[in-house]
């Protein structure tokens, strides 16, 4: 806190999810602070919002620290996201040390955090029986790299709540929305994709899809209102691929594909979509990763978040609509 003013510290600030939630705290009044790195093209966009902005890495101290001073609550949200099966050495190192050292300081510095956990970090299985905060934590032998960091990180985050750290942990599930500069998700992709008219058929399947401004609006609350050491699921309604399709066919009027490829025959195509993507050194169209989340649960809970936390996800046709708006305002250059 500086001269009574209350600060929102957010890192990850310049992703689908941070973006969104620095530019709804300053709206409301709220002085933020975002770390970012040096040189990240979205610094400006933050900047015009009334955010300040602060350069530095989360895996250095003295930089998270400057950050972190006269703080209220830290928004954790930095995180490198990746659904590939391959090692990225920064992943552990963003996604695990960074989380240590986020949480290690707040304890210190006496900041709430609100640390950026993800539905991934849940065993999907029993698939029929409803998947809430109580759920086991998803085997990490088997899982991708960037759910072992996840399982990782919230792992760290509670040994400090143990500490003593006033922490809240959120658990978004797959989250829409615009993103304006950073890597575009795989649901991302397939609106893209269906607003191009490049998508001849889906899989089977489908996920639980929540606006990002709900995600915002969740962890908000649980920053004045989440008891401290306890997660909140903040999903929104789950839909096969061809019903959130047709939920987004009004804003381009594109026929919704009536082929839906089983999962089973995805995942013999794996091998073939992993070497285009060696050979191409592009990401891969299509991962394992991916298909579990198509596969995952389709009872998520969010009865914790909406009792605690007046949580209430609407805003799904919105995200929809700013999806495809920015769509139009790339494709137009």
């Amino acid at each position: 806190m500086e001269d009574g003013v209350e600060i929102d510290v957010v890192t990850g600030a310049t992703g689908q999810v941070g973006l969104e939630l620095c530019r709804t705290l300053a709206a409301a009044g709220r002085s933020v602070r975002a770390l970012v790195l040096p040189r990240d093209p979205s610094a400006p966009a933050l900047r015009e919002a009334g955010v300040e902005v602060v350069e530095g890495d989360v895996r250095d101290a003295s930089a998270l620290r400057a950050a972190l001073r006269g703080g209220r609550h830290l928004y954790h949200l930095a995180a490198i996201v990746s659904t590939t099966a391959r090692h990225d050495p920064r992943m552990w190192q963003v996604n695990v040390e960074g989380a240590r050292l986020a949480a290690g300081l707040s304890r210190e510095l006496g900041l709430r955090m609100v640390y950026f956990s993800s539905i991934v970090v849940f065993d999907p299985d029993p698939l029929d029986h409803p998947l809430d905060e109580d759920r086991p934590r998803v085997p990490v032998a088997g899982s991708s790299p960037y759910v072992q960091s996840k399982v990782a990180g919230e792992q760290v985050v509670r040994a400090e709540v143990e500490r003593g750290l006033d922490a809240v942990i959120v658990h978004p599930t797959v989250v829409v929305g615009p993103n304006e500069t950073h890597h575009v998700g795989v649901v991302q992709s397939l609106l893209h994709r269906y607003f191009e008219r490049r998508l001849p058929a889906v899989f089977t399947g489908g996920f639980d899809a929540v606006a990002a401004s709900d995600v915002v609006a969740g962890a908000i609350a649980a920053a004045s209102r989440g008891r401290s050491g306890h997660g909140y699921i903040l999903g929104g309604t789950w839909h096969p691929v061809q019903a959130l399709l047709r939920r987004a066919q009004p804003l381009c009027g594109a026929p919704v594909p009536r082929i839906a490829v089983p999962l089973a025959l995805a995942r013999a195509g794996l091998p073939a979509a992993d070497l285009v993507a060696r050979l191409t050194r592009q990401p891969p169209a299509l991962t394992a990763e991916d298909l579990r989340q198509l596969a995952g649960n389709r009872r998520i809970s969010t009865a914790k978040a909406r009792r605690e936390l007046g949580y209430d996800p609407t805003g799904l046709d919105d995200a929809l609509a700013r999806v495809h708006a920015e769509w139009q305002r790339r494709r137009a250059g």
